[in-house]
């Protein structure tokens, strides 16, 4: 329970801007779900983004579901922005994995995967555009496994009449759902001759379940149907653990399955205090934030979105940089894509936008995967690191320096740069010299503080 944060990640093309479209749209945070076509989405705001039709950059965008805030990043799925969720990804609780029936965008798909297993972030799979489909589910399933090095555990199965998707029926519930466009389903009886399709379906999701509950595994034993509260147990303690990948189907351009995907995230997907755990930040009261991302926003300047990793965020506060360095808040924003609204605090778990870093931008305080500390917390915090190995926040050296003055960070300009910095390296991926590695703005020297050699969370 509580504030979550969520990365939208999947190959190019497989819907995952119109996934965090139908999402907003169900939980009311827009009037309405458009398509990426008509260049009016939440994620694609930029002109590059609507020139070329795709997304270039990592948006975030906050809503409310059943009570609780979730936020959630679209990253971008084509391999020449895929840099802009390498400093997101850590700090988020799950990953929605968008994919779809196609073996063309298994190597990608499969690049995703690793990327997740090497930051140990959990994931969700959303099998998108299921009405289209001409292979069946688990037939699917069977394709995309091997990029998968978790079992991927089909959680739902698509109820069909005269060979069309209608709808789905839900194996841990036993209920089937008929599919309205851009409504929630309706809740129907599983038809007799979809009964003995559903029970194969689920033993065989029991069984991989079983694989972690000895007492699941005598019951199956000996035929004894589990209670349904056990089964919603394991499929949660399963999904943190990061044991087993749930397999949810629908069609985001429709807005079918999105209700269920929700409920999944708030039951059963992890929370900050998991997430602090893997990055190693210190637990307790004191106020931690890690850097995500940096933006340019029209008329606002600088903003530093940030996950409030513990305790809490005010307008002004003063924080500590793990370089000793000091940095002032000037400003805190719920993200909607381009739009931000002015917060008085942020809360454990929350994601939001931090106006520009009085007096230290240049001391790297807004550069991505930075951690910052509460300078009221005591004069003991300057200086020190605030918990853990900051490579746990990426995987790789800690982002790149804050961005000009003049430049934008985001879109093509990023990717220009980042691109130069990796034609800096010598040939074969070898670089020139083990000291010091090459940045856009500038050689940083491993031995900087805040520059660590690259190191994979288990």
């Amino acid at each position: 329970t509580g504030p979550k944060c969520i990365a939208i990640v999947g190959p190019f093309a497989s819907g995952k801007t119109t996934l965090l479209e139908a999402i907003l749209a169900r939980t009311g945070a827009i009037p309405r779900q458009n398509p990426v076509s008509s260049g009016n989405t939440v994620s694609d705001h930029s002109p590059e983004a609507r020139a070329h039709a795709m997304s270039v950059e990592a948006t975030f965008a906050t809503t409310e579901f059943m009570g609780e805030h979730l936020t959630f990043v679209d990253c971008p799925g084509s391999i020449e922005f895929a840099f802009e969720a390498e400093p997101v990804l850590a700090a988020c609780d799950v990953a929605v994995v968008v994919a779809e029936a196609d073996e063309k965008k298994i190597p990608a798909l499969q690049l995703i995967m690793r990327r997740l297993d090497d930051l140990g972030v959990p994931r969700i799979m959303f099998l998108n555009k299921v009405d289209k489909a001409v292979a069946g589910v688990r037939e699917t399933l069977k394709m995309l496994q091997p990029a998968s090095s978790m079992p991927l555990l089909l959680r739902q199965i698509p109820l069909r009449k005269d060979g069309v998707v209608i709808g789905s029926i839900d194996l841990a519930l036993e209920r089937a759902y008929v599919y309205r466009e851009y409504a929630e389903s309706q809740l129907a009886e599983i038809p007799d001759d979809e009964k003995a399709r559903e029970l194969e379906a689920r033993f065989s999701m029991l069984e991989t379940l079983a694989d972690h509950d000895d007492q699941l595994m005598e019951q199956l034993l000996e035929e004894i149907e589990p209670p349904k509260d056990a089964i919603f147990d394991d499929l949660a303690a399963d999904l943190r653990a990061g044991t087993v990948t749930p397999v949810l189907i629908g069609t985001a351009e429709k807005g079918n399955g999105v209700l269920r995907l929700l409920k999944t995230i708030r039951h059963d997907a992890p929370d900050v205090e998991a997430t602090r755990k893997r990055l190693g930040a210190p637990d307790g009261s004191q106020t931690v934030v890690q850097v995500m991302k940096t933006i340019h926003t029209p008329h606002g300047g600088k903003l530093s979105v940030s996950r409030v990793l513990s305790g809490q965020l005010t307008d002004a506060a003063e924080l500590f940089v793990s370089n000793g360095n000091t940095a002032k808040v000037s400003g805190i924003y719920k993200m909607l894509g381009k739009d931000q609204f002015k917060l008085s605090l942020a809360t454990a778990g929350d994601t939001v936008g931090q106006g520009r870093h009085q007096a230290a931008d240049h001391a790297g305080a807004t550069a991505a995967g930075i951690r910052l500390r509460l300078a009221s917390q005591g004069a003991q915090g300057r200086g020190q690191d605030v918990g853990g190995d900051p490579e746990a926040c990426r995987g790789r050296p800690l982002a790149q320096p804050a961005p000009q003055p003049g430049l934008r960070r985001d879109g093509v300009v990023g990717a220009w740069r980042d691109a130069l910095a990796r034609c800096a390296r010598a040939p074969g991926g070898q670089e020139p010299d083990p000291d010091r590695r090459p940045f856009a703005g500038g050689a940083l020297s491993r031995n900087d503080p805040q520059i660590r050699p690259a190191a994979r969370s288990s």
